[in-house]
């Protein structure tokens, strides 16, 4: 059963209600009380870190869903009831539609009262794509949303306000360099990743990437998880760079499905990049696993330095 886009849409306003509802109650929890727990997941602390708030804030999110789930047949991937074991037999590769959620993405930024975390929602089709997404930052009471319009457009809302998508994404390397009204140029990355063995390379190589395209300041910032790394990209201003990578890895991690999902959507929206670091799609349904270490990721602030930037992990991995 496809779905209509006006049914689209009413589920996009439902999953912005449950991000809001699920954010709101976590604004309300005092972090200095909490209780952490570790799970069985991935290969670093972020992925495996968890407290009572990750899970109530998936029984809210569940509850405010679950009239879409039975309405429309619709599966659900949450990261507090995935089995990575079992990933094969889910139930949203027989689907064609499943709610995709992270109750509560940066889980470790979180309990060390830090802001870089969120609640992330998206619809995912069976093919692998994000039709819809919402996402809600408790720390400054920020949402994000997308819609669709009537010719089959996405286009995201910020606070219900539509968000300028990005006119310079096809901005030519030819231009003039005092054409370039530059900042800075970001690097947004997990905290683990500064431990990987080719992450001094990286750098290296960004930072003459960074010269190399005009931009008069290197940054890097390591503070939040998957959801606000990739919105900071994507939210970043014209006249700035940034970009998120993820590289390709052997051990089980790089991400999970509910991290990507939605902000795969918001980029789309927003004619910002997203893909793995080959500049294929994102493969959000793969069957084998809930995991994104085999492909990689990238989020880039526009075309021109996401080419760079493929080219460049190629080079590297």
């Amino acid at each position: 059963m496809q779905l209509t886009t006006e049914t689209l849409n009413k589920l996009s306003e439902l999953a912005l209600l449950a991000a809001q509802q699920a954010g709101k109650y976590i604004q309300s929890v005092d972090r200095t009380l909490l209780e952490t727990h570790f799970k069985a997941a991935g290969s670093s602390q972020s992925a495996q870190v968890v407290t009572e708030v990750d899970f109530t804030c998936q029984e809210i999110i569940l509850d405010i869903l679950q009239v879409s789930v039975e309405k429309y047949d619709l599966a659900v991937l949450s990261e507090e009831n995935s089995n990575e074991e079992r990933a094969h037999l889910h139930s949203r590769l027989h689907k064609d539609y499943f709610w995709c959620i992270d109750p509560l993405d940066g889980t470790l930024p979180f309990i060390e009262g830090g802001d870089g975390y969120a609640v992330s929602i998206a619809l995912v089709n069976k093919f692998g794509q994000s039709e819809v997404a919402a996402i809600h930052h408790p720390t400054n009471n920020t949402s994000y949303h997308t819609l669709i319009d009537k010719t089959g457009v996405s286009h995201c809302y910020k606070n219900g306000l539509l968000l300028v998508e990005n006119s310079a994404q096809n901005r030519s390397m030819a231009m003039p360099k005092q054409e370039l009204t530059v900042q800075a140029f970001t690097f947004y990355t997990d905290r683990s990743f500064v431990e990987h063995f080719q992450y001094p390379l990286l750098m290296k190589e960004l930072v003459k990437l960074a010269k190399f395209l005009g931009y008069e300041k290197f940054e890097i910032k390591s503070d939040g998880g998957a959801v606000i790394n990739a919105v900071s990209v994507i939210t970043t201003h014209n006249n700035c760079a940034s970009c998120y990578i993820k590289l390709p890895k052997t051990q089980l991690g790089g991400g999970s499905l509910w991290d990507f999902s939605a902000t795969a959507c918001l980029a789309k929206a927003t004619n910002r990049w997203c893909s793995d670091i080959n500049g294929d799609a994102l493969d959000l349904n793969r069957p084998d696993s809930t995991y994104m270490n085999h492909r990689g990721i990238i989020f880039a602030s526009n075309t021109v330095l996401a080419s760079k930037l493929i080219a460049l992990c190629k080079s590297i991995i």
